[in-house]
This record gives C-alpha cells, sequence and structure tokens, in this order.
C-alpha cells in the first residue's frame, strides 16, 4: 500500500496540470509510478508534461497487434520529438495469434481486450504504487464519475488533466506545438484498434452498436 494515505491526497482542483504531474513525481519514487500511453488522439498532452518533468521515465505503450499504421507513425514521430522513452509490451505470441485466428473481437471483444491490454499490464501494476492516466470527464459517463485520485486495490490511479476541457487540451497543442494524431483530421476522436474504432465524437466511435464502453484497462 501507498505510504501516502487519502488524507494526505492533495485537492488538484487548486492545481496545474503541471502541479499534478509534478506533486506525484515529487512524492513517489520514479520505480513506483507507473506510465502508459496508447498514442491516441489527446495522448501527446501528458506525454509532454512527463518531458518536462521526467525525461527519461519509461513509457509504456501496448502493442495489442491491432493498431493503425497512422498510430504506430504518431508514436515514432512523438518518441523523436520529446526523446520518449518507450517501452512496447503485449500478449504472447501464441495468446495473440488466437484472437487472430479466432476473430476475438468480432464476437468477444472482451475476452480480446483481456488478452491483448488487460493481461500483459498485469505485472507491471503488481510492480508499481501508482498509475498516472490521462482520461478526460468529457470523454464518456463513465469519466464524469471519477476524482483524481482512484484506489484500485494496492494501485493508485491517478487522473491530472480529468478536469481539462476539449477547447483547454485543443488551446495546450497549439500552445506547445504538438503533433496531432493524423486519424483525428479524418474523424475519429477517441483511436483504438482497428477492429473496434470507426469514426465519431469523444469515445463513440469505439465498440460501436455495443454496450461496451472501456477496454478493461481502466475499470
Amino acid at each position: 500500500m501507498d505510504s501516502i494515505g487519502e488524507s494526505s491526497w492533495p485537492d488538484f482542483a487548486y492545481y496545474s496540470i503541471e502541479e499534478r504531474v509534478r506533486w506525484i513525481f515529487d512524492h513517489y519514487a520514479e520505480d513506483e509510478i507507473l506510465m502508459t500511453s496508447s498514442f491516441g488522439s489527446s495522448s501527446a498532452l501528458l506525454l509532454h508534461l512527463i518531458h518536462k518533468i521526467s525525461p527519461d521515465h519509461p513509457i509504456y505503450f501496448l502493442e495489442t497487434g491491432y493498431h493503425f499504421e497512422e498510430t504506430l507513425a504518431y508514436k515514432e514521430r512523438l518518441q523523436q520529438q520529446l526523446k520518449l522513452n518507450i517501452k512496447t509490451i503485449g500478449a504472447p505470441e501464441n495468446k495473440h495469434r488466437f484472437t487472430e485466428e479466432n476473430f476475438t473481437y468480432e464476437h468477444n471483444q472482451d475476452l480480446c481486450c483481456f488478452i491483448n491490454k488487460v493481461e500483459p499490464l498485469s505485472t507491471l501494476r503488481k510492480s508499481h504504487k501508482i498509475w498516472l492516466s490521462g482520461l478526460f470527464k468529457y470523454q464518456n459517463e463513465n469519466r464524469k464519475q471519477l476524482g483524481f485520485f482512484d484506489r484500485k486495490a494496492d494501485l493508485l490511479k491517478v487522473y491530472p488533466l480529468l478536469d481539462m476541457t476539449p477547447e483547454e487540451v485543443h488551446t495546450y497543442f497549439f500552445i506547445h506545438e504538438l503533433p496531432s494524431h493524423e486519424l483525428v483530421a479524418k474523424g475519429y476522436s477517441s483511436i483504438g484498434c482497428t477492429h473496434c474504432t470507426v469514426k465519431g465524437s469523444e469515445r463513440e466511435g469505439r465498440w460501436s452498436g455495443k454496450a461496451k464502453v472501456e477496454c478493461g484497462i481502466h475499470l
């Protein structure tokens, strides 16, 4: 468990987004902090903050095997621009191959996400105390209910960007000259795997027509 209890968590509503991230790095050791990125439409914002505060901090990328080519290109572009220390993880080859041959993404999206996302992250979760995540309240109803700090068993999740508006996100990208994901201009707002992502506003393009709203790693 954390040495910093819930009573000591700050009220991030009075902190800037940079102050929030700095607080985490001031109060936890580097090897206690987990940072992952999907290199989606808004990922560059938190990555830029990490670059400013702890340039060599590991950024874990989940290679699901189903990413858009544009996402992989965006990852390379951000890695070069921000000099990111990216480490790629993913499912064992035999398990990923099962989802390909079984077309699991078509008839059991939860199982496909578990194999290619949730399970590969499980070991990393156990070896860290805190997980920084770039979720926003405006993305869907589920995320509107989140607070800045979210205790998940022995892992504390922190959402330093949670209360930002779409306009504030756009302004941050503009001021800091951050590149946009190529698919954003083509009508994609939230970008995941190719089989489960269509054009749409915010998260409505993810698992369109299905009851599913999250891949599982944030639940």
